[in-house]
């Protein structure tokens, strides 16, 4: 039998791979809650909400039961979830270190700094792709996964010129890029502002709406494979739809999605305003799904109080 007569067309039909990379507090977990059937391992306290009272997750007490943990997973072929949440990448940071440093077995070794010459961050680097070859056989099984990593404002050393600050994730660079090469889609979240001048100053305004970034920037890190709009809601049930279609819903359906939100504001200037918009006409799908967006996170609090 030849080789060649393996050959294959088409793409390679696997659930979905995806990174969140994202601000404090802008509703990574609860975009990971979203996804369908999931199961969260857990950096850290587990997780904290009434809106993850039927979410079932597993918080590890050592790299040891990160690793446990997936291979039963996998030995129970996904034991009915369909996603798996990491919750986050740079909260499992520290049980990996402490692993490497343990490993060592040398009494000068305390740290992962103590390796000299970035040689720890090598190690822990090597040691994550059991991690990374884990996470590819519960994709195998058939289990979307969902890695969710915090971020901070780091500088990055540009080649071509001047250096400059932009948003990564937390997580030791080298580490953050092998899960996020493996990534179909990385997605970078955070509040939605807008810049105003006034004379020589720039203030900042917005940051209710949530929203996530599809494609690459100064300012950050995001990928897609799937021809997403540049800007989504942070609303995974728009994002699977755009994945799912390529692209987001069509105006028309849209519309209505708004219009029946709208319909539930209480009477006064918020609904008037979001009326008379609708009304213009002038918006994208873009415009109209940050806007469904927007009044759902405005009924949610006046539900709240």
């Amino acid at each position: 039998m030849s080789i060649l007569d393996n050959i294959k067309k088409g793409q390679t039909q696997k659930p979905l791979r995806l990174m969140i990379v994202g601000v404090e507090g802008v509703g990574k977990s609860t975009a990971g809650a979203a996804m369908p059937n999931p199961i969260f391992l857990c950096g850290e306290d587990g997780l904290v909400g009434k809106q993850f009272a039927e979410t079932a997750s597993f918080t590890p007490s050592n790299w040891g039961d990160v690793l446990q943990f997936c291979d039963e997973l996998v030995a129970a072929n996904g034991a009915g979830y369909k996603t798996l949440v990491v919750d986050t990448l740079d909260w499992l940071e520290p049980l990996l270190y402490a692993h490497v440093v343990a490993s060592a077995k040398k009494a000068e070794i305390r740290s992962i700094e103590d390796f000299g010459y970035g040689k720890g961050y090598i190690v822990a680097q090597q040691e994550a792709r059991n991690l990374l070859s884990r996470l590819d056989r519960l994709n195998g099984c058939g289990l979307a996964v969902c890695i969710l990593a915090h971020c901070a404002v780091k500088t990055f050393h540009n080649p071509d010129g001047d250096d400059y600050d932009r948003y990564e994730p937390k997580a030791n660079a080298k580490i953050a890029g092998l899960f996020r090469e493996w990534c179909d889609a990385v997605l970078f979240a955070q509040f939605e502002q807008f810049i105003k001048k006034d004379g020589m100053k720039a203030k900042a305004i917005g940051g209710e709406n949530r929203i996530v970034h599809t494609v690459h920037s100064a300012a950050w890190d995001a990928k897609n494979r799937f021809g997403l709009p540049a800007v989504l809601p942070l609303d995974m049930g728009a994002i699977l739809e755009a994945i799912q279609n390529g692209q987001p819903a069509d105006t028309s359906t849209l519309k209505t999605r708004l219009e029946g939100l709208v319909a539930q504001l209480p009477e006064g200037e918020k609904r008037d305003k979001a009326t008379a918009w609708l009304r213009a006409g002038k918006f994208t799908p873009q415009q109209l799904q940050v806007a469904i967006n927007k009044i759902k996170t405005e009924l949610e609090l006046n539900n709240a109080n």
